[in-house]
């Protein structure tokens, strides 16, 4: 499948709408995990150098 015919499923059809919905919603929700993990993992490694 080529770039174009995905775009062009993604921009008309209503379950291609659908997933690409789901997609941006998890990918979010993936950056939003790992910037918590980073900023959890960075706060410990602050506190243990006191």
């Amino acid at each position: 499948m080529s770039l174009s015919t995905l775009y062009a499923f993604l921009g008309h059809d209503i379950l291609g709408n659908a997933i690409a919905a789901a997609l941006v919603a998890g990918t979010g929700y993936l950056a939003k995990k790992i910037r918590a993990r980073a900023r959890n993992r960075n706060d410990r490694t602050r506190n243990t150098h006191q």
